[in-house]
């Protein structure tokens, strides 16, 4: 290669933002936050009894998301509780507020 097509090529991923050292990346707060770290979670709607749990968007807002449990399981956190509210009766269907608490394991 020459020094011109190597400075081309260098060009080009700095645009791109390939380079090694760019600051600019896509940031993700599921992957980006710190081992240890704990959320509060909560469904963004009721629950009910034929909902499969892993499938249920949360809304975390102490880093402003809304994820499955497959979601954030697949990014390093960890179920550590879940609690659920009072049972509310809708459309002869039983449902329940469920808040989880998550930690990030790796």
């Amino acid at each position: 290669m020459t020094r011109t097509t190597i400075a081309l090529l260098t060009l080009a991923l700095a645009t791109l933002g390939i380079v090694t050292g760019c600051t600019s990346g896509f940031q993700d707060p599921l992957l980006d936050a710190p081992f240890g770290q704990r959320l509060s979670c909560h469904a963004i709607r009721p629950v009910q009894g034929n909902d499969v749990l892993s499938m249920v968007t949360f809304n975390c807002p102490d880093i402003g998301i809304s994820a499955t449990l497959n979601e954030l399981r697949d990014a390093g956190w960890r179920l550590e509780e879940v609690k659920m509210g009072e049972e509310i009766k809708e459309n002869d269907t039983l449902s329940s507020e469920v808040q989880i608490t998550v930690r990030k394991t790796y």
